[in-house]
């Protein structure tokens, strides 16, 4: 257990170290690129992970899983069939899907409806093919327990695409050029990434093209690859309503592309900031609901539920109360764009259903209930396309933010539901608590807010910011202190005794 512990916590500190980075490095690209030139790359991309789901979802599991039961029975020659087949099973639909690709570029022209992000997308193809390899071999150190170089070619992944876009777009004044350069960096990237999983993946294993592990690895793979890919079709659906719909609406073809690169490419990733916070607290606190289930341990079960999802609320209630207060001056310090600013403080609210929706997910996949959670999501999504259509032609833009939060509320009530159907006699009473939480934020932020505004008149944006984001989250902690809403001390205490009991 204790060897389990120092895993997560490996696999955490990089994840939190390449998310920051990456953080960083979206509102590097989303400066220099623009609002329009992050809208085509974001189109171009949504088509090519369809693609990349094909190969990057189901392969690399299947490797890791097939990897480490072989080498745990000292079969190693099995083992090295078993990488060679997912290589060659990846490399055949990586060469397959490069060429459907390249051969439909007049369809993808009339999907996208923009012919530069179809030039995007070519550009992009000799990613797909560097791609299936660094998924393969990652997957086979991942099969190997090898957490530490798993963790560390990600954030070499991510240091080495900060480090050639800086270089590349350094002088380049251009957006669409600058788009052009960014989507040859990444393919630099995903080349270089794959030489660096190849030579630490030889350092412990070869390769065995006889007699190989093609069955093992289809039968394994296909049902994973297939609910993977149905989950990514998502966002490129949403990339094809979105910006049409807003042409329909009177938009022009550059002010809908650059409404969906400032939504999709500026606002969204703030609202998901949270969730590097509540992952890592995730690897702590529900591994073990699995074996729990198991042993009808259903108390146990109640309390990791429990503790998990006050923990997900009250971390989204720290964030909702900054960007309703100075969401506005973040877009404009992060990204210089106002209409960022102004959707995130409309958006605020999404923060709490996206927390609760991952969450929940990920505690009904501990018990055992992926495809539940599966058709919740399906669900959800149906929500998200219906509201979409129906509320683009009368808000505009703010359809996104709208619909987003209906599906992902509409998906989290489903989520809890389930979650009570199973653990029986479960008290989670989380309405109550988050009206609760309301009646302490909505002043909080009136309060942030207004002091934000009358700091803008002595001193600069970032200034601003930060005096009134910093009052909303200490009023926040202290009102959430006096009316005994959450105690930080009881997160603290329930980690340490979490980490007591895995060692």
């Amino acid at each position: 257990m204790k060897s389990i512990f120092k895993a997560v916590a490996v696999v955490t500190i990089f994840s939190v170290i390449t998310r920051a980075l990456g953080f960083f490095f979206r509102i590097f690209l989303t400066r220099k690129l623009g609002s329009e030139g992050i809208g085509l790359f974001q189109m171009a991309t949504s088509v090519l992970g369809i693609f990349m789901t094909l190969i990057c979802s189901g392969l690399p599991l299947t490797t890791a899983k097939l990897v480490s039961k072989y080498e745990t029975n000292s079969k190693l020659k099995n083992r090295n069939k078993a990488v060679s087949s997912a290589l060659i099973i990846a490399l055949s639909v990586a060469i397959v899907s490069s060429i459907i690709i390249y051969l439909l570029k007049s369809i993808w022209g009339i999907i996208l409806t923009d012919s530069r992000a179809v030039e995007l997308l070519i550009i992009l193809l000799p990613s797909i093919i560097c791609s299936a390899i660094y998924a393969v071999f990652r997957g086979a150190m991942w099969g190997q327990n090898d957490y530490f170089n798993c963790g560390l070619t990600e954030l070499l992944e991510q240091i080495i695409r900060f480090a050639l876009t800086f270089i590349m777009l350094f002088t380049v004044t251009d957006y669409f050029v600058a788009t052009k350069y960014s989507a040859i960096a990444f393919n630099l990237t995903c080349l270089l990434s794959a030489l660096i999983t190849i030579f630490i993946y030889f350092k412990r294993g070869k390769l065995n093209f006889s007699k190989g592990e093609y069955k093992n690895v289809l039968k394994s793979a296909l049902p994973i690859t297939g609910v993977r890919l149905a989950n990514s079709l998502i966002q490129p659906l949403t990339t094809l309503i979105i910006p049409n719909m807003l042409i329909l609406c009177g938009y022009s073809t550059s002010e809908a592309v650059s409404s969906f690169g400032v939504v999709m490419g500026m606002t969204f990733p703030m609202l998901f900031v949270p969730m590097s916070i509540i992952g890592s607290i995730s690897m702590v606190l529900i591994p073990s609901i699995s074996s729990m289930m198991s042993k009808n341990q259903y108390d146990s079960i109640q309390e990791n539920v429990v503790k998990s999802l006050d923990v997900s609320i009250f971390i989204s209630m720290m964030f909702i109360p900054l960007y309703l207060s100075v969401g506005d001056l973040i877009g404009i310090v992060l990204y210089d764009n106002t209409l960022s600013g102004t959707l995130l403080q409309l958006s605020a609210i999404c923060v709490l259903p996206i927390t609760l929706c991952n969450l929940t997910g990920s505690i009904l996949n501990a018990l055992n209930m992926e495809l539940k959670s599966f058709v919740n999501y399906l669900l959800g999504s149906v929500i998200l396309f219906i509201s979409l259509i129906a509320f683009t032609p009368l808000i505009g833009i703010n359809s996104i933010i709208v619909s987003f939060f209906l599906s992902m509320l509409t998906i989290t009530i489903l989520n809890i539901k389930m979650i009570k159907k199973i653990v029986p006699n479960i008290k989670l009473n989380l309405f109550n608590l988050i009206c609760k939480y309301a009646l302490i934020i909505i002043p909080i932020s009136l309060i942030g807010n207004f002091v934000s505004n009358i700091v803008l008149h002595f001193f600069n944006n970032f200034i601003s910011a930060f005096i009134g984001g910093g009052i909303s989250i200490i009023g926040t902690l202290i009102l959430c202190k006096l009316f005994n809403l959450y105690d930080i001390s009881r997160l603290i205490n329930l980690i340490k005794k979490r980490r007591k009991n895995t060692t």
